[in-house]
């Protein structure tokens, strides 16, 4: 067995989904501060080619493992959990990495968080310019 299996997932016990302007959003239920891992997600990887219609606002760019059994072309990662509900903000108080390891997303405070403040990551400039949009920059 795998030892990295038998490890679970860790979700911050002070996070929740809620309704927001943007449809739902991740949000503090307490004071969270900087530099605190939020969560650790499963992810499932798309090919870039197999990347198109809503699903494409929804995946990460991740790079491409070398053991991985997909062709070495460019992928994405779709992650599961809170990972796909974050939403965009250019003053955005939570960032993540993969933890290439274990093969997880692994969201994490940038900022102090308040109780009742919306966690926001922030979808770079590239994502916005293939959609032909702007950010609303305002929370």
């Amino acid at each position: 067995m795998n030892k990295h299996l038998s490890q679970p997932l860790f979700r911050h016990p002070d996070l929740v989904v809620a309704p927001c302007k943007f449809g739902h959003g991740v949000f503090a239920t307490e004071h969270i501060p900087s530099d605190t891992t939020l969560e650790e997600c499963y992810h499932l990887r798309i090919s870039k080619e197999d990347c198109s219609g809503i699903i494409d606002d929804y995946v990460y760019s991740v790079a491409a493992d070398d053991d991985d059994s997909q062709e070495s072309s460019e992928c994405y990662s779709l992650p599961l959990g809170c990972g796909s509900i974050f939403n965009h903000s250019d003053e955005h108080n939570t960032e993540y990495w993969h933890d290439a390891e274990r093969d997880l997303i692994v969201f994490h405070t940038i900022k102090d968080v308040s109780a009742g403040e919306q966690l926001f990551i922030n979808y770079g400039k590239d994502w916005w310019e293939t959609r032909e949009c702007s950010p609303e920059n305002d929370k």
